[in-house]
């Protein structure tokens, strides 16, 4: 068996996965594992890897699925700058019940609409059921006061204030009647609703009235929080993958040259070691250092220890005119001086009074033109 030394094998960028699996079984089928440097990854031995860096794109305010509103009555199960997956759980309040016996008066079905504005208060809209709301009453649409939020444009309810849509749910307001004849209302989620609840019913101490609620991510990525005066907002942040290297598949090993022409024979699409047309050559020193690196495969000096974390892709650059959508400058426009990547922010250049005023904004605060 020959030392084992670094090769490269090239593909068409975009087929390096597809090659990979077809390397690994192939390796298995021969029986060669023992010519291949293990690699270790995600619990599993591999003999090939395709280095890959993570990055964190900006993203507008525009279809902000992985964004969630948490009141804080809720406990919270995530922190800034944590890695978390798709289901994982973000917040949850427990179960309500009540304090002292009580009788259900009124159940009323009811859509809620709320509306935040640009200092991410919110404004809360009940409509009637049997009124319905318009179509384009959505989550994540733009409103103005006087926008009429059904479809017969009843002037009871009207769109008040400037904002976007964050929620638009099918609720119940529900009546409690209290042995001292005090009266309660509250409004729950109809998914939160304990099943069986009618009007007329008389509840005991400690009768549970609205279900818990559990708020679980939609998405795989890192988290940030904010904290506001009446919730916090935590968004997941998508990593997404990037190959380091296109069309390149990388392997540690000891085989003569006849088994690695061997080895690639047969396998679809353009699949040739780097090297001469007769001759792999291996690939040792700094370029192979860098790939390890990047890829995990070997520890980086403390200088480059920072790389590992994902990198953040901005969108913007610097120069560029942007609209501010968020803070007290929101609706104006202006142009982009400097961007700092680790802190997600940006400056902008506003005119005010005439005057050129700078702003610090995060990245979720502007929208390109």
């Amino acid at each position: 068996m020959q030392r084992k030394k670094w090769y490269a094998i090239q593909t068409y960028a975009g087929s390096e996965l597809r090659v990979k699996r077809q390397l690994e079984e192939r390796v298995r089928q021969l029986g060669w594992e023992r010519y291949f440097e293990p690699i270790r990854h995600d619990g599993e031995v591999e003999y090939f890897f395709v280095p890959v860096e993570e990055v964190i794109t900006s993203r507008s305010r525009q279809g902000r699925s992985s964004e969630y509103r948490i009141p804080y009555e809720y406990e919270l199960f995530v922190k800034t700058n944590e890695r978390i997956q798709r289901g994982d759980l973000i917040a949850r309040r427990p179960p309500r019940h009540l304090e002292r016996p009580a009788t259900v008066e009124a159940i009323e079905p009811l859509w809620r609409v709320v509306v935040e504005l640009i200092n991410r208060a919110e404004v809360e809209y009940l409509v009637s059921q049997e009124k319905g709301l318009r179509r384009d009453i959505r989550v994540g649409e733009r409103v103005r006061p006087g926008i009429p939020l059904t479809p017969d444009a009843d002037e009871r309810y009207l769109i008040e204030v400037k904002g976007q849509i964050v929620a638009r749910e099918r609720v119940r307001r529900v009546t409690l009647r209290y042995e001292d004849g005090s009266e309660e209302r509250r409004i729950i989620p109809e998914v939160y609703l304990p099943p069986r609840l009618q009007e007329g019913q008389k509840l005991p101490e400690g009768a549970e009235i609205e279900r818990e609620h559990k708020i679980y991510s939609r998405a795989t990525g890192l988290v940030k929080v904010k904290e506001y005066k009446d919730k916090r907002v935590v968004t997941v942040q998508r990593i997404e993958k990037r190959r380091l290297i296109p069309g390149y598949v990388f392997a540690k090993m000891g085989l003569d040259e006849e088994q690695m022409f061997e080895l690639l024979r047969g396998l679809e699409g353009s699949v040739r070691f780097v090297g001469s047309r007769f001759r792999p050559i291996p690939i040792e020193g700094k370029e192979m250092a860098f790939i390890q690196r990047k890829a995990g495969l070997e520890e980086a000096p403390v200088a480059e220890a920072k790389e590992r974390a994902p990198k953040v892709e901005v969108e913007f650059e610097v120069g560029e005119v942007v609209q501010i959508v968020e803070g007290p400058f929101a609706d104006f426009t202006g142009e982009i001086k400097e961007i700092d990547k680790e802190a997600e922010e940006v400056v902008v250049s506003v005119r005010v009074f005439g005057r050129d005023t700078p702003v610090r904004l995060g990245f979720d605060a502007i929208e390109r033109i």
